[in-house]
């Protein structure tokens, strides 16, 4: 072997030492303390999977993500790419007869490539938790709060929930055929408005709304002007929206913005979806929201609903 294999270390591989690993241990022990003490029960599942438990839950598109190898009876292996995925399984196996809600929460490391974000770590240090079986608003609530609460423990001040639900712009996207869509899903994430209104020009009055949705970003007072003129189709959303808003306490409402254009995730959200951001990073920190359908592809269909923290992006933060 030769001296630059043994020194060098793959592309996204980290060596990590020192203050950089006592700075992770320690977000952890604040953050699973967090998740013990609201009744979470942790779990661990492998480091790898067969690459169908992955793909079942992600979808096919997910393959170029995945990091896998080949087993010894010829089965294509995956390091885990998310936690989720995992727990789905357990869930549908190991939790099958159990009485529901499951609460579960995690810590670990996820493993994935992503070829168009060059120079990410291949690795990320994750915490997170889900509930199983609970399709109320509460859970929803239960959620957001403990996302505010992770952040919290972290030691992070500055940051804010982007919150946004899968409904407001369902009706709009399924009037259009796949290929508009894809466009108009295009536009809308880049917040271009001109691009958009060319796209949408002669599509269905559903479609034609997504023009005034999709920019809606800001507090309560956001969602309550939007009201007054959503689509019949938009309003079960944003109505669950402004309920989970006012379950809120004021301070917890501080670190709320409601973000109706954000698209990203749609395949896989049924109902709210959310990001995390910090100051002083340049990525979101966490991302979470109900994925009421992922149960039901392996085999015991469940309502569901959840959050994951990247700590390697906290642990990053300027001090």
């Amino acid at each position: 072997m030769t001296r630059s294999s043994i020194t060098a270390t793959p592309p996204g591989a980290l060596d990590l030492t020192g203050d950089a690993v006592r700075r992770r241990r320690a977000l952890q022990r604040g953050t699973t303390a967090v998740l013990e003490e609201a009744g979470f029960e942790e779990l661990s599942p492998p480091t790898f999977e067969y690459e169908e438990v992955f793909r079942r839950a992600g979808g096919a598109e997910l393959a170029e993500k995945l990091i896998r190898f080949v087993d010894l009876d010829g089965r294509i292996l995956a390091l885990r790419y998310d936690f989720t995925s995992s727990i789905a399984r357990m869930a549908a196996t190991t939790f099958a007869d159990a009485p529901r809600p499951l609460r579960f929460y995690y810590s670990g490391p996820v493993y994935r490539q992503e070829p168009d974000r060059g120079g990410r770590a291949r690795e990320t240090l994750q915490v997170g938790a889900e509930i199983l079986g609970e399709p109320d608003l509460a859970a929803d609530v239960e959620i957001v709060r403990l996302t505010l609460a992770l952040a919290q423990a972290a030691g992070v001040r500055d940051f804010q929930v982007n919150l946004g639900h899968a409904g407001v712009l369902a009706d709009g996207l399924a009037a259009l055929n796949e290929a508009l869509r894809m466009d108009v899903r295009r536009w809308i994430d880049r917040k271009d408005r001109g691009s958009l209104a060319r796209a949408l020009k002669g599509s269905p009055p559903e479609a034609q709304a997504l023009l005034d949705l999709s920019f809606v970003i800001g507090r309560r007072d956001a969602l309550d002007t939007v009201l007054q003129t959503a689509p019949d189709g938009a309003r079960p959303a944003l109505l669950q929206l402004a309920a989970l808003d006012a379950a809120l306490r004021p301070d917890e409402r501080a670190h709320i913005v409601y973000d109706l254009g954000e698209v990203r995730g749609l395949d896989y959200y049924t109902g709210i979806h959310f990001e995390l951001f910090v100051g002083g990073a340049g990525r979101a920190a966490g991302a979470g929201g109900r994925y009421d359908e992922l149960m039901g592809r392996f085999g015991r269909a469940m309502p569901a609903v959840g959050v994951s923290l990247d700590l390697d992006t906290i642990a990053e933060l300027p001090a």
